[in-house]
């Protein structure tokens, strides 16, 4: 069975994402309507100087496509008012974007209309990836609202972080699609990957009053919640 898949962000995290996914004969959509800068070149390994001043999202499935898989790309900032057009026919969304807002937006798309999902981010040297599915407490449960939390440009990243997020964010994509739900529903927080490589997986029970939950097609309120809290 083909799995299709949407990316939302072709940097640093939707580069190894794709590559992987890809590998794996996801059929994928990559939106993203940022183009190739040289400041993007230190960690986003799917583009040289010769992309500078192109799309990202069509030199990224270009990338895919040229490994073997399968991918299209859309130049275009994803928003809510065209999520259903860009996510229509879609299994698994993936954000691997740069800004909060879209985060929140993809997943609470994700939640409402039955599709698992799993949201990635990287700054400085860490990041955590958030495995979302049917049946269980959701982003916004834990996160409840945007923050003015300072971008990869702002802030800066390791290189190497990002392919280290993208890596995780990728492997909870294929174990999603995969039926795995190990981890749907947890949140997966890398603090300083100098430090330590192991994640501290946080489980919580779904929010009574969170707004996208209450318009989830299945409710996370079916079963008995449990909070847990491992590798505190």
């Amino acid at each position: 069975m083909i799995t299709r898949t949407l990316i939302v962000g072709a940097g640093g995290l939707g580069g190894p994402i794709a590559f992987a996914l890809g590998a794996a004969k996801h059929e994928l959509t990559i939106v993203d309507h940022d183009s190739v800068e040289v400041s993007n070149l230190h960690r986003q390994i799917q583009y040289t100087a010769l992309d500078l001043g192109e799309p990202k999202a069509a030199r990224l499935a270009g990338e895919v496509v040229a490994r073997g898989g399968t991918a299209r790309g859309v130049v275009q900032q994803w928003s809510p008012e065209v999520a259903d057009e860009l996510g229509a026919d879609v299994d698994l969304i993936v954000d691997a974007s740069d800004h909060p807002t879209t985060k929140f937006g993809v997943a609470d798309w994700a939640v409402a209309n039955g599709r698992t999902y799993v949201i990635a981010a990287a700054l400085r040297y860490g990041g955590n990836v958030f495995a979302g599915a049917p049946g269980v407490a959701c982003y916004r449960c834990l996160f409840e609202d945007p923050t003015d939390a300072p971008t990869c440009a702002e802030a800066g990243v390791l290189g190497p972080v990002v392919g280290a997020i993208g890596g995780v964010a990728a492997a909870l994509a294929l174990g999603l699609a995969n039926g795995d739900r190990t981890y749907a529903g947890a949140l997966l927080a890398f603090d300083d990957l100098r430090k330590l490589a192991e994640p501290r997986v946080v489980r919580f029970a779904p929010r009574r009053d969170c707004p996208a939950c209450a318009r989830a097609p299945i409710s996370p309120f079916a079963a008995q919640p449990v909070r847990v809290a491992e590798n505190a």
